[in-house]
């Protein structure tokens, strides 16, 4: 039986380099905010999203990973094997798509943060959905312009919180008319049957993402 599902597609762990955010704060703070499904999608990394996965028992939790391209980042969701960074963007579309994946753009014309840009336009066999609203895009008019291209090119939306920190948790989601079974709330979005909701998080996730990195590299040293 279908029903409303608050769903998040990009959030980090700490085994992100830029967030300190542990699988059980990921799972506290969702269900706090009445998320019902979330994807876990570290940088070059999917190790987090196991971890979360394996303690999470009402929330529905997709394996992904944000690949650093040759032109920018993606998302894979739904994979099961860490697709690795510096490749190009139709190599690692493909390489999303072999292991069964769903191709997000995140933030794409947000260029304070590696997004993709007019590049997309050379992947757009492969893409599934993209970030009209992330809740980390710092000027809206980054926002405005994957909206306007999603419309033109009838491309599913998304709205995403881009979580790195407990606080984020919550800020933007996207709902949609799905049971729980995976495979039947990717086709939810994929039919662009959803609702976007969404606060931007402001300067102060920015900050927090300096500091962690640089603490980070500190213990390194």
């Amino acid at each position: 039986m279908p029903r409303r599902l608050k769903v998040d597609m990009h959030i980090h762990t700490y085994y992100s380099k830029d967030s300190d955010l542990a699988p059980e704060v990921i799972i506290k703070y969702a269900k706090l905010k009445g998320i019902d499904c979330i994807a876990i999608v570290d940088h070059n990394e999917i190790a987090g999203a196991f971890e979360v996965e394996r303690i999470s028992k009402d929330i529905i939790v997709f394996i992904g990973e944000e690949i650093k391209t040759e032109s920018g980042e993606v998302i894979g969701i739904n994979i099961d094997k860490k697709i690795k960074g510096g490749m190009s963007l139709r190599k690692t579309c493909n390489l999303i798509k072999k292991n069964g994946g769903f191709v997000i753009i995140p933030h794409p014309f947000d260029m304070l943060r590696s997004g993709i840009g007019k590049n997309i336009y050379e992947i757009m066999d492969y893409v599934d959905a993209i970030e009209v609203f992330n809740a980390r895009t710092l000027f809206n008019h980054f926002n405005e312009r994957a909206r306007k291209l999603a419309v033109e090119e009838a491309i599913p939306m998304l709205a995403s919180s881009d979580s790195h920190f407990f606080y984020e948790i919550g800020n933007a989601y996207t709902i949609v008319e799905s049971n729980s079974e995976k495979e039947n709330i990717l086709e939810a979005i994929r039919k662009g049957h959803a609702v976007l909701f969404g606060k931007g998080s402001g300067i102060r996730p920015h900050i927090s993402t300096f500091l962690v990195k640089l603490r980070k590299q500190l213990r390194q040293l």
